[in-house]
């Protein structure tokens, strides 16, 4: 995992993440510590110089790091600031790479971190806030040794953080005994996260890059996948399929047709000696033919069971629950609740809008909802369909409190920004899932 510490300076954010990194036994990163020790090299400070002049240069020749930052906060916007910024910016990314490379499990402190290529790859990322503005200057007064009037423009020049695209915030009151408390409860929550995968997106059918719906889950030892639509085993880690657990949310053939590669492939894996514990389908109990044809299969290594509302499995740390939706009238559909001690995610499957509010009692509080969004308002398809629309999902997602919306089963040939832009309308925190996209939640 790769996790970021970020806030404004004074924040406390440095504390934390070097506490947090001790706890999680991860390394630790200063990237403004790294950001210093560029200008060691001679080729850097020739750039620097070229752009800046020798005002970055006290009167004993040697480089004043303040004198630099007084004109990069004061000219923000330059040409020449913008070039500074692009420069330094690769220069670091470079170190930071190195150190990546090395070690997958990371604690990463800076400010700068939502602005650089690893602001999506990031596996957690916390945002400390003060509670205290003027605490947290005078902290900066002291520290820093410096003005308060370069501290303004550092202030000024600051980014402003979207806090819904943190996974935990902290608000720093400066008391210890509080930071400590608030240091349990990240790591328990970081503890907890359920790693993501997106396997399939599409529907009816697939395209060559993507996949109809199916989703990789794990939490802990325990490792789900959510429906088994056409072509999406071609992005699973087959070496994952010993143990795992297949829930199919309704047998539409665009939900469950690659259970029949998930079979054979365990099947010749088993022959082979390459895994030893089975993998187990669950399945909604009609279509019975359907259901039956899945059990009757002589190629497998696998269990296959039914389930029904009512039923609920337990796994390591890790809760199943099942509610039975609208979608089509002629076989159970069912939205999937996956629940560790800490989290929880809601997967929709196919689903009509007169199920809206059963859906969000469902839902509610879940820290993320992936949901069908198979329909655009602009097409003007009824209100009540066998789909939901993108400002369907988001109004859902708004009511029932989650933590984030991953749309998902589009129509292969429209726009996903077409998708997104409808759902933003009503709720910000709204991703539009894509083949291979894989995080921590």
């Amino acid at each position: 995992m790769i996790i970021l510490v970020t806030g404004k300076s004074g924040t406390g954010k440095s504390t934390f993440a070097r506490e947090l990194a001790s706890k999680l036994k991860y390394q630790y990163v200063d990237i403004d510590a790294i950001g210093h020790k560029i200008y060691e090299s001679s080729k850097v400070l020739q750039k620097v110089a070229t752009l800046f002049g020798k005002v970055i240069f006290d009167e004993n020749g040697s480089f004043d790091r303040k004198r630099l930052g007084q004109i990069v906060f004061a000219e923000k916007n330059s040409a020449r600031v913008k070039k500074f910024n692009r420069y330094t910016l690769q220069v670091m990314q470079t170190e930071i790479d190195k150190i990546l490379s090395k070690n997958n499990h990371v604690v990463l402190d800076w400010i700068k971190l939502p602005l650089t290529k690893y602001w999506k790859r990031l596996s957690y990322k916390v945002l400390v806030i003060s509670s205290n503005d003027e605490a947290r200057f005078d902290n900066l007064l002291k520290r820093d040794n410096v003005k308060i009037e370069y501290l303004k423009l550092r202030e000024k020049s600051s980014i402003e953080y979207d806090e819904s695209e943190f996974n935990f915030i902290i608000n720093n009151d400066y008391d210890n005994a509080n930071a400590a408390q608030v240091l349990d409860k990240l790591t328990a929550d970081i503890n907890n996260v359920i790693y993501f995968k997106a396997l399939g997106t599409k529907s009816p059918f697939a395209h060559a890059k993507n996949a109809c719906p199916s989703y990789f889950l794990k939490s802990g030892d325990s490792k789900f996948l959510l429906d088994a639509g056409s072509g999406s085993h071609r992005f699973f880690d087959m070496k994952e399929v010993e143990s795992l657990n297949i829930f199919i949310s309704h047998l539409h053939r665009d939900h469950y047709n690659d259970l029949y590669n998930y079979m054979y492939s365990a099947y010749s894996l088993k022959n082979l000696g390459l895994i030893k514990e089975k993998f187990n389908i669950y399945l909604p109990s009609s279509p019975s033919a359907i259901v039956e044809d899945i059990k009757n299969e002589k190629l497998t290594y696998s269990n296959v069971e039914t389930f029904e509302e009512c039923s609920q499995y337990q796994f390591k740390g890790v809760t199943i629950d099942f509610l039975k939706v609208e979608h089509d009238k002629y076989i159970d559909c069912y939205a999937i609740r996956v629940k560790n001690a800490r989290k929880s995610v809601v997967y929709t499957g196919d689903i009509s809008y007169s199920n809206r509010e059963r859906l969000i009692s469902f839902a509610k509080n879940c820290n993320a909802l992936i949901c069908e969004a198979s329909l655009l308002r602009k097409h003007n398809f009824p209100v009540i369909n066998s789909h939901l629309t993108a400002q369907q999902a988001a109004s859902i997602a708004k009511d029932a409190n989650v933590k984030k919306l991953l749309l998902t089963h589009f129509w292969a040939d429209e726009k996903l920004s077409n998708y997104l832009k409808e759902a933003k309308l009503i709720f910000k925190n709204t991703n539009v899932l894509q083949e291979n996209d894989e995080f921590y939640i």
